[in-house]
């Protein structure tokens, strides 16, 4: 069984992520990771924009033609997006006039789904019976 850090009671088997006896957080709800991953990934798209996403994927591309494609004698076709993957494209990473709206939008939705989650550690903390 597991014991709680803070009052070292034995936690049951279904206790969730809050201690029954001192409301202790034992362990981070997925919530808070899926906000954290949200954030991660808007702050990702946010440097990939500060450094020009078409010179990095360029340098990128130009990596793998030279690790695996020529050393293979590979002749792929040059890529290009168009349609609607560049608009999307454009959308997440942005363009030199516009700012990264997929990367902002990641952003606030990891800000809002942390608050939920806070929402959710204060309810089940709340309940907890006090014992100091």
């Amino acid at each position: 069984m597991a014991v709680c850090p803070r009052c070292a009671t034995e936690l049951p088997e279904g206790y969730g992520s809050v201690c029954p006896a001192c409301g202790f957080v034992v362990r981070i709800p997925g919530v808070m990771k899926l906000a954290l991953t949200l954030l991660a990934a808007g702050f990702a798209v946010a440097i990939v924009w500060t450094v020009q996403a078409d010179t990095l994927f360029g340098w990128l591309w130009g990596m793998i033609n030279a690790i695996i494609a020529q050393p293979l004698g590979l002749r792929p076709a040059p890529f290009e997006l168009t349609g609607v993957l560049k608009v999307l494209y454009d959308f997440l990473f942005g363009t030199p006039s516009q700012p990264p709206w997929g990367g902002v939008l990641l952003i606030a939705a990891g800000i809002l789904v942390g608050f939920a989650g806070g929402v959710v550690l204060r309810r089940a903390e709340a309940g907890a019976p006090s014992s100091a």
